[in-house]
């Protein structure tokens, strides 16, 4: 069979083409080039503008003639870097192709990859033509070549399993074949992990194919303890004096009904895994049942640290490490904001830990990578927040992927991609990723003068700080601020929505007389500051109420619902007199030889209310009935 390459004109157009002799006998005609007008020289581009290519391979850039072919074409490339470098990562290049008269078709540029040992991520330079000659340029001049890099990076990783094909965490799909597992404090197997766990994960990650090997992955709890009280209406559970919040990412356990919690009883012992936010709720990941666990877990951040009695705080529970192991502690013991894991018993309502972790240890050595997701729980500045607990900063070579550096703000749901910084005590962000969005918000000022008194009703967030102006500001999603009723009546600033509605206040008055947290609420309140000889706090709902810095003379308290009171961090109290009812806990700071009366009850048959005090000489008449008590936790606070 013989074959020959031949040009045809008709009508006027001409193309290149092969005329092959069949054996069986005939002719076969193929076209090799493209149509053209005779005497055209063509136009010269590039077949496409972006070619990706793993390192150690070499990437071929096709440059083509097209629309023609009389005449002699040159075209001159070039190389010019973009994050990739010419002579490190691949060899800089420039050159001349040239087409001879009568030809088309394509010419190719071959540049080799260097396959270095670096972890870099993907990388990128560019190829342009210029300076043709012989015929013009076509809309493809310049193409982008991205290099795939094939290292992988030890990581310590940290988020949410979202598949068990192997198991994926914050996009990235590890390996599981030699990984050691741990879960809550002991061996297990991969096959005992489940969809929606929070895990730790140390092994290694390529970034630029999205997979990695986990050398070990531990997954603790964020809480296990009894159930205090349901809210299927507002998607909300109190365990073990925590406030556990759901959403649509919320995977629950196929046992338990997800619009009515139908499977979980109030008294059962539950294993929670979330996220904790800025006002220390849980965010849950996952909820199950818990039939095994003969300990109670939690983790939190520290709060009230008291050194001399070796107590401190986590949201509303009261935890005596007394006799506890600790664990990876930064300075080998517990400090005011440091996220923990605990481990114990509870004891009249204080949580006897016999174990105390770090629960995210990011730090380490300089340069380690880390890879971990959360919520923004303390936000000051781009360059000054804290995920999870643990510091984060960014600089100018910071990308910001679904979202810009304006949308970092406390409660934003974010992954860090980054390295430990050269101090070991901070993660320095190569890229920030915005998972769900946190609403725009929108801040308005209140023009009220002369008011002593607060009243919260709703979904809330309140600090109020003593000053010698007044001062009402309030942030809350744009859409919605136009709902909420923000008034002064007399001497009462009211803050008032319903619980679909969050609202962030903050107030500055010289006296405040009464504070009352209305019934039905689920509020967050911050007292700061205050120096007076008397105050009236009502906190009710499912709430918490929070003193720092204060001095009262004589307390007037009421603590109902599922709430929380806590003034066991303030200075002493000259007298107090309290009532504690519902699921309730109060904590108070008494002074020497002060006065404490009132009344701790249940109200409802279930749960536990507890009156914590400190004091030395108190006189205590404070009544309880069966499934109530009042606990002295140590002498008088200075």
């Amino acid at each position: 069979m013989n074959t020959r390459l031949f040009q045809m004109r008709y009508s006027g157009l001409a193309f290149l083409g092969l005329l092959t002799a069949c054996s069986g006998g005939g002719i076969n005609i193929s076209a090799q080039g493209s149509v053209f007008p005779p005497g055209l020289p063509g136009t010269i581009g590039l077949g496409s503008t972006s070619y990706d290519v793993a390192e150690g391979e070499v990437v071929n850039i096709f440059v083509t003639r097209g629309a023609g072919s009389s005449g002699v074409v040159s075209v001159n490339y070039a190389t010019s870097d973009g994050t990739a470098v010419g002579g490190s990562d691949y060899p800089a290049a420039n050159g001349t192709l040239t087409w001879p008269d009568g030809t088309s078709g394509n010419r190719t540029i071959s540049i080799p990859i260097t396959d270095d040992n670096t972890v870099e991520g993907s990388e990128s330079f560019t190829v342009t033509l210029s300076n043709v000659s012989g015929a013009t340029l076509g809309a493809n001049t310049s193409a982008t070549v991205n290099i795939i890099d094939n290292d992988t990076a030890a990581i310590s990783a940290f988020g949410v399993i979202t598949d068990l094909n192997s198991v994926t965490v914050n996009g990235i799909r590890y390996d599981t074949n030699a990984t050691i597992v741990n879960i809550n404090g002991l061996p297990a197997n991969v096959s005992d992990l489940k969809l929606g766990q929070l895990v730790a994960i140390e092994g290694e990650v390529n970034f630029s194919n999205a997979t990695g090997i986990a050398d070990q992955i531990a997954y603790s709890a964020t809480v296990i303890g009894p159930v205090e009280n349901i809210d299927a209406a507002l998607d909300r559970l109190i365990v073990m004096g925590q406030t556990v919040l759901t959403n649509a990412d919320t995977v629950i356990d196929s046992s338990i009904d997800p619009d009515t919690f139908a499977g979980l009883t109030v008294g059962a012992t539950t294993q929670i895994s979330g996220f904790l936010n800025a006002d220390g709720d849980i965010i849950a990941t996952r909820i199950e049942p818990d039939t095994t666990s003969t300990d109670v877990q939690l983790v939190g951040p520290v709060f009230g640290l008291d050194l001399t009695n070796m107590l401190f705080s986590v949201n509303r529970l009261i935890v005596d490490y007394s006799s506890a192991t600790l664990i990876d502690l930064p300075i080998g013991m517990p400090t005011d904001g440091l996220l923990v894991i605990v481990r114990g018993s509870l004891t009249n309502g204080i949580l006897v830990v016999d174990e105390i972790a770090n629960i995210v240890n990011l730090a380490g050595t300089p340069g380690h990578r880390v890879h971990p997701s959360g919520i923004v729980t303390r936000f000051s500045s781009a360059t000054d927040f804290e995920l999870n607990g643990f510091p984060i900063t960014t600089n100018v070579s910071t990308s910001f992927v679904n979202g810009v550096v304006g949308d970092l703000q406390a409660d934003a749901e974010i992954t860090i991609d980054g390295e430990v910084s050269a101090g070991g005590d901070t993660v320095m962000a190569n890229s920030v990723t915005f998972g769900r969005p946190v609403n725009d918000k929108t801040t308005e000022m209140f023009d009220f003068e002369n008011f002593t008194n607060i009243s919260v009703l709703g979904l809330s967030r309140v600090t109020v700080d003593q000053g010698p102006n007044f001062s009402v500001e309030v942030k809350a999603a744009s859409d919605i601020l136009g709902n909420i009723q923000v008034t002064q009546d007399g001497d009462t600033v009211t803050f008032g929505n319903n619980n679909t509605l969050f609202l962030n206040a903050f107030v500055t008055m010289p006296i405040l007389n009464r504070i009352n947290v209305e019934a039905g609420s689920i509020a967050n309140v911050t007292l700061r500051d205050f120096d007076q000889t008397q105050m009236i706090v009502n906190v009710g709902g499912v709430s918490h109420l929070r003193g720092e810095r204060l001095m009262i003379g004589d307390l007037t308290a009421s603590v109902s619902g599922v709430s929380l009171l806590d003034f066991g961090g303030i200075r002493p109290i000259g007298s107090a007199s309290i009532d504690v009812s519902g699921v309730s806990q109060a904590t108070l700071n008494m002074g020497v030889g002060s006065t404490l009366t009132g009344s701790v009850r249940t109200g409802q048959g279930t749960g536990h209310s507890i009156l914590f005090y400190y004091g030395t000489n108190v006189t205590q008449n404070v009544t309880t009935d069966a499934l109530s008590s009042v606990v002295k936790l140590g002498e008088t606070r200075p």
